[in-house]
């Protein structure tokens, strides 16, 4: 075996779903961005976990307002997802340039993604340092699905939807 360090060792655990995070900075001002580096981390009550960077702009807007919504998108999305892992919400807004379009959430301040397959509206509950990442442990407020993309498991059949992974910067689909 050869030795793995690094960003290798993060992509033998690829691929896995790539999800687009929307979060709002102090003046209510949304952006969004994605994210590879999630996990479900409790069923009762439900919490999530991602993994930012703090040299990232959305770090200390999630920080911050201490909420965020993980979008789980399908290949309709692809190019978005592409976009918001390679622009900077500091200088350019992904959503025109994604051509993203949302609907307010339910329960918190960043907006949801309309085209989203599933949504999960959560606030954060504990920040941890971990190296050069902070880990976002956030409470599941509210988690929604499109009922023709989910029922116990996702539907991956036909076109749409397909969800997304991210192998090594590179992205693409899952298929039957």
């Amino acid at each position: 075996m050869n030795t793995v360090t690094g960003r290798e060792i993060a992509a033998m655990l690829n691929p896995r779903l790539a999800v687009l995070v929307t979060c709002c900075a102090p003046d209510g001002t949304p952006n969004v961005l994605t994210v590879a580096w999630h996990t479900p981390l409790s069923h009762y009550p439900p919490m999530v976990g991602i993994a930012i960077a703090p040299t990232r702009y959305s770090h200390p807007l999630i920080a911050g307002e201490g909420t965020f919504v993980l979008n789980i998108v399908g290949q309709s999305l692809l190019a978005a997802v592409k976009i918001c892992g390679t622009y900077s919400g500091l200088n350019d807004n992904k959503f025109e340039i994604g051509d993203l379009h949302t609907r307010p959430a339910e329960l918190i301040r960043p907006p949801v993604l309309a085209d989203a397959l599933g949504v999960l509206e959560c606030k954060v509950v504990e920040a941890v340092e971990t190296g050069d990442h902070t880990f976002f442990v956030g409470q599941v407020l509210l988690a929604q699905a499109r009922q023709d993309s989910f029922a116990h498991s996702w539907k991956t059949s036909g076109t749409d939807p397909v969800l997304l992974c991210l192998q090594k910067d590179q992205y693409g689909t899952f298929m039957e």
